[in-house]
């Protein structure tokens, strides 16, 4: 993790002077950087209101400065899962990415080594401010605020590598050179210290929108996302997660999920497809969302991650032209059969979340690698986001709504079957509700549909499958001989085999493994 450290060093002021509070949106009017260094900067609110925001942009990145494809995290995931496949130009276009949908993944791979990098960047800066908050001129009440939202930010990027890849580092200060390599900590040490700075956040950040808070965490983020991490980690590991003093166990979980349903002022929006529209973004809906913009118009290809744009909308949508709806994309993720035929026949779901190319196209299409006829219509090149100005495929607007109110809704379903409650079925017949269909039985089995039927393409698939256990990712996932009527290629290209033996896992980078020899495989 040397690199990874020196890297950051270097960038962190050229970071925090760039974006404004309101959730990384415009660039400020910015004095030479070569005069504010380290030394002299965080002395001011001003200064630690510029590091915070340099925290929330690391959020953005899906490539870094030292090179590698794009990694946008919820696209690998509906990959990894039975909702997508890798897609691309051709088989050649993107064979990382390939390996993702083929269970195949090399230490080599350059998406998970950019991954990797970003997510201990956003950690390290976090880390950085926690440090210097004590000395900064600023109230008490403004510096715990602060410490609130670097917690809730360090929690969400190490739940996120921790899923990813099991084993890994826990660092929780910044580090000197004599500290650059770390072991890695169990997991069971990662979830705790996740859930840690989750219930530290939890009381002292704002109970306010998302549209108030000017994008920046709440406390209705920091329940949502313990409902999240808790969920995952007793899926996956069986066990119950210590906050320092605190049990975090399903009783608590449930009481800070249903906090935030009675109390937060979040709802369902009217109109299911509503949620993924620029007019919706920070809607009542959204609990938690990641900011995009094309703002500060954008055109280094070299320095993507400067820009504001999102990089997942360019990546999925299809390869059209002529099309007054849809601006040609690189045809990514193309949806799977599967998914098409997860849905009830009458919900009004599955065309909010899946573009047909048959229906909903005008222009003309040029068919990719792994083309289904299926593309996601949540994260997609649509007019309603085209970028005005700037390289187009370097500016997409469209926010990531990471949680979303129906998904506390349907975590608080199952935790309340688990613990024995009595509000699962008013949940889960509230968020089918919504959207027209009758009520089911408040069953596990089918909190998990609905979980699919909602969230699909928004990258939760994958580890709902995971947390039932490998043999249910792995009856999900491996698929042999079926093809939809759509399906252009080999059947071999459209075949998959879940890999048992790397517990869902990527591999350490091999790159991080050879700076750093104290880092072991993870499976």
């Amino acid at each position: 993790m040397k690199n990874l450290n020196k890297y950051t060093t270097s960038i962190i002021l050229a970071g925090v002077l760039t974006f404004t509070q309101t959730g990384c949106k415009k660039f400020l009017d910015l004095n030479p950087l070569d005069n504010r260094v380290e030394q002299n900067f965080y002395k001011t609110e001003k200064d630690a209101a510029e590091a915070l925001n340099s925290v929330y942009d690391a959020l953005q990145w899906h490539t870094n400065a030292g090179g590698g494809g794009f990694s946008p995290d919820p696209m690998m995931a509906d990959i990894a899962s039975d909702d997508a496949y890798a897609g691309g130009a051709s088989r050649s276009d993107s064979p990382e990415m390939i390996q993702i949908d083929q269970q195949k993944i090399l230490t080599s791979n350059s998406l998970i080594r950019v991954y990797w990098a970003n997510h201990y960047t956003g950690i390290y800066r976090a880390n950085l401010l926690l440090q210097k908050l004590p000395g900064i001129t600023m109230s008490d009440a403004s510096k715990a605020k602060m410490a609130a939202e670097c917690k809730f930010l360090r929690a969400y990027f190490y739940f996120d590598l921790a899923k990813w890849f099991g084993n890994i580092p826990l660092i929780l200060s910044p580090q000197n050179p004599a500290e650059y390599c770390t072991e890695q900590a169990a997991p069971s040490a990662t979830f705790n210290q996740i859930a840690k700075d989750l219930v530290e956040a939890i009381p002292v950040l704002d109970k306010s929108d998302l549209r108030t808070s000017k994008a920046h965490a709440t406390r209705w983020s920091a329940q949502g996302l313990l409902g999240r991490v808790y969920l995952f980690y007793k899926g996956v590991y069986n066990g119950e997660l210590q906050a320092g003093s605190v049990a975090v166990n399903g009783s608590y979980v449930l009481t800070q999920l249903q906090d935030l349903i009675n109390n937060s002022g979040h709802d369902l929006l009217g109109n299911y497809a509503d949620n993924f529209t620029k007019a919706n973004e920070f809607s009542k809906e959204s609990v938690w969302e990641i900011s995009y913009s094309n703002d500060n118009p954008w055109f280094d290809w070299n320095y993507i991650q400067g820009g504001e744009g999102n990089m997942q909308p360019q990546m999925e949508g299809p390869r059209v032209s002529g099309d007054p709806v849809y601006t040609t994309g690189w045809s990514f993720a193309p949806v799977t059969q599967q998914l098409y035929n997860a849905y009830e026949a009458n919900d009004p779901r599955r065309d909010a979340t899946i573009l047909n190319t048959a229906t909903d196209l005008t222009g003309t299409l040029t068919t990719g690698y792994q083309h289904t006829g299926f593309f996601s219509k949540k994260y997609t090149t649509t007019a309603d986001y085209r970028p005005t100005s700037g390289q187009t495929e370097l500016n997409w607007g469209n926010n990531y709504r990471s949680i979303r109110f129906s998904d506390v809704l349907l975590m608080a379903a199952e935790l309340d079957v688990v613990t024995g409650g009595s509000q699962a079925q008013n949940y889960l017949t509230r968020v089918r509700a919504r959207v027209g269909l009758g009520s089911k039985p408040a069953t596990l089995a089918n909190i998990y549909q609905e979980r699919r039927a909602e969230l699909a393409l928004e990258g939760i698939r994958y580890w709902d499958l995971l947390r039932q256990g490998l043999a249910v990712a792995n009856a999900a996932i491996t698929i042999q001989g079926q093809r939809g009527p759509g399906y252009i290629g080999d059947q071999v290209d459209f075949n998959v085999t879940f890999n048992q033996s790397t517990r869902g896992l990527f591999p350490i980078p091999q790159s991080e493994r050879d700076l750093c020899p104290v880092l072991k495989p993870n499976f």
